[in-house]
């Protein structure tokens, strides 16, 4: 379990062609998918190494812990994370679809230990002390073969939504502006068939 930061807004090395993800609470409240493959902002190296948890892998469960506490994800791209996460590297012993799961069906008893005077927050000292029931290996390995390729799909759907959306942005002014006519992909998709 690990927390991020917010590096200095005004170093403009820090944020200036940014190539790495960095994630805020944000970033998770309109996601369609439960998997997290953009962020409104990047970060660059410098930047990055001034965040004490670094660049997350892949997989790792986001949890925003503030403002508002719950939102979820699984990043499905290495990012940087913000203060408001509580961020879960998921080893051997818990997939991180179990980790996951674990976390929507207790956020209840999650926001129940939140503190905070000007608006709720759950710390990462706080919300380590959290018992989680783990399951037999064989259990574990039975669930997350069942669970993988679900969250596989998810993720490939979502991946494609995206580009699709991409797509639709690049052609749409072409095809206000006349630059390109429906007429001419009509005649494009004959040929290819």
């Amino acid at each position: 379990v690990v927390g991020g930061a917010t590096p200095s807004i005004k170093n403009r090395h820090y944020w200036e062609d940014g190539q790495h993800h960095w994630a805020t609470p944000k970033d998770l409240s309109g996601l369609s998918s439960l998997v997290l493959l953009d962020t409104g902002r990047k970060i660059t190296e410098v930047g990055a190494s001034t965040i004490s948890s670094g660049i997350l892998p892949v997989g790792t469960v986001l949890l925003s812990s503030r403002a508002p506490i719950g939102y979820l994800a699984i990043a499905g791209i290495p990012t940087a994370v913000n203060q408001g996460f509580i961020a879960m590297i998921c080893k051997a012993r818990l997939s991180k679809h179990f980790v996951f799961f674990w976390c929507e069906q207790n956020l209840n008893r999650i926001k129940g230990i939140a503190g905070g005077s000007t608006f709720a927050e759950i710390s990462k000292s706080a919300f380590r002390p959290i018992p989680v029931a783990v399951p037999p290996a064989s259990i574990m390995r039975n669930y997350e073969s069942r669970v993988h390729s679900l969250f596989d799909s998810i993720a490939a759907n979502a991946k494609e939504s995206i580009l699709l959306a991409r797509i639709r942005d690049a052609l749409l002014p072409k095809l206000i502006s006349g630059e390109l006519r429906v007429a001419d992909f009509e005649k494009s998709a004959r040929e290819a068939s």
